[in-house]
């Protein structure tokens, strides 16, 4: 789970390939110097790895044609914005840039900007996603989605000869690219006995992503297949089935080749994928324009193999077998090598992972005496949920020392109350001692920021977990996302009591941003039923008597109350009795509550029918996965996105004893059986 994150945040992704064609190289450039007026501007969807390498071709171009970064702008909203996508538009067109190249979110939105570029006289093409029919685009750069999408479907034809259900990921339902995508698709499995349920739309968001990836696996106990037609749609499939313990019956096909897509491949949660050459899409975008503003548009075209206005960038599949050669492609052909298995920055020389000689690797510091200490800080100790953390971290210390050839000392370390000063007190002394790396839960995000700092600067190895000080220098944050936990409370909720009736939210301090998000999942999961009304949204401001209060407050304002959502346990701290209305309702059956977190009392709560669903967080793994992650950062050298989502626990009816008992065994080292029958 260490790499494949929705990621989360944030996240989130890239896309998939066709056969074993290699990407091309770029096109030589053209003798004629651009002229200084001549500015090119290519805009993108959103803040990702897939755009990112899309904005290495469109410098790698910028640097053969000699202009400067404001002769060759690249630009993309943090998130897909038509609307930003349009203002941009607006932007460059009142500046009379030469060329504009987009990648419109929505063609039919966008045309209208883009007809308005052409006439002031701008050179303008698409990429990555085709224009509307009759545009004024002149050319489209990018993959043919269609025929992507069928070798996508044929792949999936071969990993199913036998046939089943599969379910269809898609993200939007106004992309040309991912419409064309799904009808490929279910060209390249017609005539087989696969059977494609319907597409589920996560308006592209890759959390949303994740709960809709769970909610069919729930629905659809005999999948087979999942099929995802973005970057993202991918690692949310292979998270929902690697956590239901599915990873060998469900087979999962998706696009492009982000590094959690790669490490999916390889860990074999991820059966194949159809990779894009997004880096040729940014590169021939600024070419093309060139060539058309010097040349002219029949002489560009020639040069630069235009068909029937589309210069198709090819897309190549990768599997387990077939991913050396892969990697090996983009090093033999003088392309930049744009991913490894680590991460986006990979140097030529690590395609020797894949087998080829390449010089030894520097042994970390942290290694020359055979051990390597690790400071496991929770916000304070003697708390039940950072006590399992910690036996959950130095289990993991005995098994790597076991394991060999280090020697892995796990030192559980702290303030006794959660606060901020002592616990930067706590970071300094273990800096002092010298320790190897730090695993951190951050008491306050920015007074965490010099501690952790400090540390790296003294060459400790830092990472944050359950709590995550952003703008520090640690190398990634291990967490779970809370959007993704909102929408699964949203479909525990939903599957208890039926698909319409008034629910109300408890939350604790208004504004606290793990409490926000899950509020803001717990709503989008609603959202699909319109007969669902949330009638109340309390605080309790994180206290118990508080929590007790507003709840039987709401219980007396909504007597005809359905549903419950505890964003957090607070009240079910309190004696029990003091929620006299609602256990009554509980009891009667009338309401149902779901809650998050999964610790023991909610677990008797939920073993006497008073709760009825519960969204729990990885504790055993704050500590367990977080000395694992370090080890292969100093060991293996690994590299991490800036999240890594940690998971989930979802426990109904279905399996809480088994949640019981691994509280009871203190032992979670076992997959927790599946929510749901």
């Amino acid at each position: 789970m260490k790499r494949l994150s929705l990621l989360l945040l944030v996240v989130l992704f890239v896309s998939l390939a066709t056969a074993c064609a290699q990407p091309a190289a770029p096109p030589a450039a053209p003798e004629e110097a651009a002229p200084e007026e001549f500015r090119v501007v290519v805009i993108g969807k959103s803040v990702h790895p897939y755009w990112s390498n899309v904005e290495k071709g469109v410098r790698a171009a910028a640097g053969d044609l000699g202009l400067s970064d404001d002769q060759a702008v690249f630009f993309v909203p943090p998130t897909e914005d038509v609307a930003k996508q349009i203002e941009t538009m607006e932007t460059y067109i009142a500046q009379s840039v030469t060329g504009i190249a987009i990648a419109p979110s929505d063609p039919n939105a966008l045309e209208p900007v883009m007809k308005k570029a052409d006439e002031a006289g701008i050179i303008v093409t698409t990429l990555d996603t085709p224009p509307v029919d009759d545009s004024v685009s002149q050319v489209y750069i990018g993959t043919d989605n269609y025929s992507a999408g069928k070798v996508a479907g044929e792949t999936m034809a071969s990993l199913l000869p036998g046939g089943g259900k599969a379910g269809i990921g898609r993200g939007s339902d106004t992309a040309l690219n991912a419409l064309q995508r799904t009808d490929g698709f279910l060209e390249g499995i017609s005539g087989t006995d696969i059977e494609t349920l319907e597409p589920v739309n996560d308006k592209e968001d890759a959390a949303r992503a994740l709960g809709l990836a769970n909610s069919v696996l729930s629905a659809n106990p005999d999948l087979a297949g999942a099929f995802g037609v973005y970057a993202y749609n991918g690692p949310a499939w292979a998270t929902a089935v690697k956590e239901a313990n599915k990873v060998d019956e469900i087979k999962v096909v998706c696009f492009d080749a982000t590094t959690d897509i790669i490490n999916g491949i390889k860990e074999g949660v991820l059966d194949a994928t159809i990779a894009q050459r997004e880096f040729d899409m940014g590169y021939k975008s600024v070419h093309i324009i060139q060539k058309i503003a010097n040349e002219g548009q029949e002489k560009a075209f020639a040069d630069m193999g235009v068909e029937d206005g589309i210069i198709d960038t090819g897309v190549d599949v990768i599997t387990q077998a077939s991913l050396k050669d892969y990697a090996a492609g983009l090093d033999t052909k003088g392309i930049p090598h744009e991913w490894s298995v680590e991460g986006w920055e990979a140097e030529a020389d690590e395609v020797a992972q894949w087998g080829e000689p390449e010089a030894e690797k520097p042994m970390h510091p942290a290694l020359e005496d055979g051990k390597i200490t690790i400071a496991w800080i929770p916000k304070a100790l003697n708390n039940p949920v950072f006590e399992l953390g910690r036996d959950g971290s130095l289990a993991k210390g005995k098994e790597l020392t076991a394991q060999g050839p280090y020697e892995v000392d796990v030192q559980y370390v702290g303030s006794v109350a959660s606060d901020i000063a002592e616990q930067a007190r706590v970071m300094e002394d273990m800096i002092a001692r010298g320790v190897d790396a730090i695993g951190v839960s951050c008491n306050d995000p920015d007074g965490c920021v010099d501690p952790i700092n400090k540390a790296v600067e003294a060459g400790i190895e830092v990472m944050t977990w359950d709590s995550d000080s952003p703008d520090s220098k640690r190398f990634t944050y291990l967490g779970v996302s809370n959007y993704d936990g909102g929408v699964a409370a949203a479909d525990l909720l939903v599957r208890a009591m039926g698909e319409s009736g008034k629910v109300a939210m408890l939350t604790g301090v208004p504004g606290a941003l793990n409490l926000e998000e899950r509020m803001r999942g717990f709503e989008d999961g609603v959202a699909d039923y319109p007969d669902i009304e949330i009638v109340a949204t309390v605080a309790c401001y994180d206290d118990i008597n508080q929590g007790v209060q507003v709840v039987e407050e709401t219980m007396q304002a909504h007597p005809d109350l359905d549903g419950w959502f505890f964003v957090g346990l607070w009240p079910l701290f309190a004696d029990r009795g003091s929620m006299p209305l609602w256990e009554e309702a509980a009891e009667s059956g009338q309401l149902k509550t779901v809650a998050f977190d999964t610790l023991p009392v909610e677990l008797e709560y939920q073993k006497e029918g008073l709760l009825h669903g519960l969204v729990g967080q990885k504790y055993w793994g704050w500590g367990y996965d977080t000395v694992q992650m370090i080890y292969d950062k100093i060991v293996e050298g690994a590299e991490y996105d800036d999240w890594t989502d940690s998971g989930m626990d979802i426990v109904t009816d279905n399996n809480v004893d088994a949640m019981i008992e691994a509280w009871e065994t203190s032992d979670f080292t076992q997959p927790l059986p599946p929510a749901f029958p």
